[in-house]
């Protein structure tokens, strides 16, 4: 006998301790074996009939037992394909089976016996719903999704196949017969209502995983006491009770419904239900008006009550009523089936012993005969122990047991920017110098577990094709403990150059480093990771999200990669405004760092400033601390090179344009701001007043937004010619150095018990240009580190010393690690 899966060891042994209607479970991260449980829940349904919902609620009622506190969210999928998606399908859906029953039947049908039919409806409306779901998805951050709908489950398919959506997704297909537009392989698992439903799946969608789910319905839908139900419904005094229900649309023919049953049995009491259906309620209640056997009802709340009341459960869809019924362990009847679905549940149904179809005159009449009450006394005990056989908190424990996969994505174009723009000479590469106090020891292990929080970084790229643009994949993970070394050294800047000017190999994406023996018992992580899997955000977010001080810190939270787009919405008159000053700034001035890049090696100048004597500095010259910083640069500039009056020089300052919804999402969402720097002789003050009102000017002429418009607008260009205009745009032709200043955290950091002192943003100098700079507010300083090509590392260090001694005191500290 082969061994059961482990969901079902886990249930087997929880059963034998008498502990099923709540049991505390939990799911566990990939490797690490270290138990976690899902925190949010996305339930993706539709306002098509009741039963969607109906579904959703239920798998609610099972995951807040299941797992006490989850967060569970809620998003129709038909609402986010426009406003006037949802009214118009609910239309054609309703026209479609009362009136052109054989219009649904041979679309129905095609779906089943075409399988390009099926398969190309499904790219389609893939494609729509997909983009429609992708905002909930990044808005929630979930755990785990769960469809009820088939575009629902279309959409989640399409998210996976082209934008890498990596949660562990499922499908609860609440039909008895699962249609092909029910079932894709691009989910984790397609959960079926029965045994004989399995075959049917896997035929219609080859490796499509399918699995056995108890019926999705609400709690209070279980076998209960006959009589005490009906005392509970007001109805003790019936002999025998039938309860009609044909969704909360009530299609069909109630009346002949009600007359048959009458026709069977004189004697009994028929109550029908006839959902949202105004119409068919006012009609029944006239035609049976003074027969006391015939109660009519509009929608109901309480219908596990009725049910419990029940004998016999009519219906004409096999839908959730069926399905209700066959919880409550009642017999269920079909008659005349509805077109398309109904009919083939029907035929499902009947073939697993859980109903019986009645579709000819008279047939319905004949299923009440008192000689048959052997079939319906064998339908209730079929339905009893296909109830009490499975528990729908298996299928929920099953797709907790499914690890997050990553599955390959298209680049966004901000991103595939870095993979088109690099070369050997110039490698793309973003970074960062951490350095820790004298304490607990750190290890290549802990180095592992933060690296490992950069979404991405265990995968591939690949270059754009003749048809496909670039990519990320994570079809060949790598281990990301080998992307960790250590060394033990005594000089921080020269472990720096080193790591830095090594060049990531094997299309890796990160490496990491942990370097001891440093002054003073310090230490130091130095990080390196492909620009292309996000901007300096993401690398603080991810770093930061493994410290120990992480919770509950929007800064130090684990960036996911995104399935929606940046929403990136700009002004279209400020979009203009920034397209007109990018169009007319021309060429980058002649400077005395532009020239090709001889080699890969770099050289680091690495400071830090007081933040008290910045801050203050900044306030006296009514300037900001970046701007006061930037001046500063452009100081430092005509320190070190003489330069003229008048002279100019061009810094491209990356600037964040996150929103609300894109700030905890990994990649990269900057503009640009490119200012001309007065680097001729001037006083600090006057030269500060000129940055500012510069970079002030250009970010209100919305230059940033154009600067990532143009980009985005890269990506749009055909595949073989997205690299060569990455390339055209990202050089040195257009700007002569890059300079940002980030905000980070002012409070204290630890790591696994050391304190992280200081962390250095590290940039990639860009191809044509001689010089990168980052700076980070950290606790109460300010870091810089000076990027320059080899032979011009003497040169980074001057400027970095002309920095450190506009803001130290003589007094003071020279700021220098």
């Amino acid at each position: 006998m082969s061994e059961l899966p482990r969901w079902r060891r886990t249930w087997q042994a929880w059963g034998k301790t008498g502990v099923i209607a709540d049991q505390r479970v939990v799911m566990t991260t990939t490797g690490s074996g270290e138990p976690r449980r899902p925190e949010r829940l996305l339930i993706v349904s539709a306002d098509m009939g009741e039963g969607h919902n109906a579904t959703g609620r239920a798998l609610r009622e099972a995951a807040e037992r299941l797992w006490p506190g989850i967060e569970v969210h809620w998003v129709d999928v038909l609402e986010t394909m426009g406003t006037a998606t949802g009214p118009a399908f609910r239309r054609i859906y309703k026209t479609c089976v009362e009136k052109l029953p054989w219009l649904y039947d041979f679309f129905y049908s095609s779906m089943w016996h075409h399988r390009w039919f099926a398969t190309a409806a499904k790219r389609v409306i893939g494609a729509w719903s997909g983009r429609g779901l992708a905002p909930s998805i990044d808005r929630v951050r979930p755990d785990l999704v769960l469809s009820t709908y088939p575009m629902g489950s279309t959409g989640l398919q399409w998210l996976r196949r082209q934008r890498g959506l990596s949660v562990p997704t499922a499908a609860w297909i609440s039909d008895f017969a699962p249609h092909p537009s029910w079932v894709h392989d691009g989910v984790d698992l397609n959960l079926v209502m029965h045994e004989v439903a399995v075959a049917p799946a896997r035929d219609s969608v080859p490796g499509a995983e399918v699995r056995v789910s108890a019926p999705p319905v609400a709690g209070a839908f279980r076998p209960a006491d006959r009589a005490a139900a009906r005392a509970s419904a007001g109805l003790g005094g019936a002999r025998r009770v039938a309860v009609v229900s044909c969704g909360s649309l009530g299609f069909g023919r109630g009346d002949d419904t009600v007359r048959e049953l009458l026709a069977g049995d004189p004697g009994l009491t028929v109550v029908v239900v006839t959902g949202r259906n105004e119409r068919l309620k006012t009609v029944l209640t006239n035609a049976f008006a003074g027969d006391a056997r015939v109660r009519v009802l509009g929608w109901v709340d309480d219908m596990s009550r009725l049910m419990a009341a029940a004998d016999v459960i009519v219906t004409n869809a096999g839908g959730a009523t069926a399905l209700e019924a066959l919880a409550c362990g009642r017999a269920v009847l079909l008659h005349n089936p509805i077109a398309g679905h109904g009919r083939t549940n029907a035929n499902l149904m009947a073939e697993a012993g859980l109903a019986i179809i009645c579709t000819r005159a008279g047939e319905l009449a004949d299923a009440l005969r008192p000689e048959r009450a052997g079939e319906l006394t064998a339908l209730e005990a079929a339905a009893g122990g296909h109830a009490g056989r499975l528990r729908l908190s298996e299928g929920l424990m099953m797709l907790a047991e499914v690890p997050a996969k990553a599955h390959d994505r298209r680049l966004p174009a901000a991103d595939a920017l870095f993979l088109h723009a690099g070369t050997p000479k110039a490698p793309q590469y973003v970074g960062t110098v951490l350095v820790f106090s004298r304490g607990p020891r750190l290890t290549t292990r802990h180095v592992t577990g933060m690296i490992s929080a950069v979404p991405g970084v265990g995968g591939t790229l690949t270059g754009t094709g003749l048809l496909r643009g670039a990519r990320w994949s994570g079809r060949r993970l790598t281990d990301p403990a080998t992307l960790v070394d250590e060394i033990s050294t005594g000089d921080l800047t020269q472990a720096a150059d080193e790591f830095f000017s090594s060049p990531l190999r094997g299309g890796k994406l990160g490496a990491a480093r942990l370097v001891t023996g440093l002054p003073g018992g310090r230490r130091a992580v130095l990080v390196a990771l492909h620009h292309a899997l996000g901007d300096g955000m993401t690398v603080l977010q991810a770093l930061l999200s493994d410290t120990d001080t992480s919770a509950g810190l929007t800064w130090a939270t684990r960036p996911v990669t995104a399935v929606g787009g940046s929403g990136f919405r700009p002004e279209p008159r400020k979009l203009a405004g920034g397209l007109w000053r990018l169009a007319t700034a021309g060429g980058a001035p002649e400077s005395p760092l532009d020239g090709a890049l001889a080699d890969a090696e770099r050289r680091h100048a690495l400071l830090r400033l007081p933040g008290r004597q910045v801050r203050a500095k900044a306030r006296a010259l009514e300037v900001s601390a970046a701007e006061l910083l930037t001046a500063v640069f452009a100081e430092s500039l005509h320190e070190v090179f003489g330069l003229p009056e008048h002279a100019r020089f061009r810094l491209m300052v990356p600037w964040s344009l996150r929103g609300t919804g894109s700030l905890r999402t990994a990649g990269n969402h900057t503009g640009a701001v490119s200012i001309d720097l007065p680097v001729g002789p001037m006083e600090l003050p006057e030269r500060a007043a000129l940055v500012a009102a510069t970079m002030r000017e250009r970010i209100e002429a919305g230059v940033p937004e154009a600067a990532h418009g143009v980009v985005r607008l890269l990506g749009a260009l055909p595949p073989p010619l997205r690299p060569m205009a990455a390339r055209g745009v990202y050089r040195g032709t257009w700007f002569n150095a890059i300079g940002t200043v980030m905000p980070g955290p002012r409070r204290k950091v630890t790591w696994h018990g050391a304190v992280l002192t200081e962390a250095y943003p590290v940039l990639a100098v860009a191809p044509g240009t001689g010089l990168a700079w980052g700076a980070m507010t950290w606790g109460d300083g300010i870091t810089l580190c000076f990027t320059a090509p080899a032979g011009l590392g003497p040169l980074a260090e001057r400027i970095a010393k002309h920095t450190d001694a506009v803001f130290t005191e003589p007094a003071g500290d020279t700021g220098r690690p």
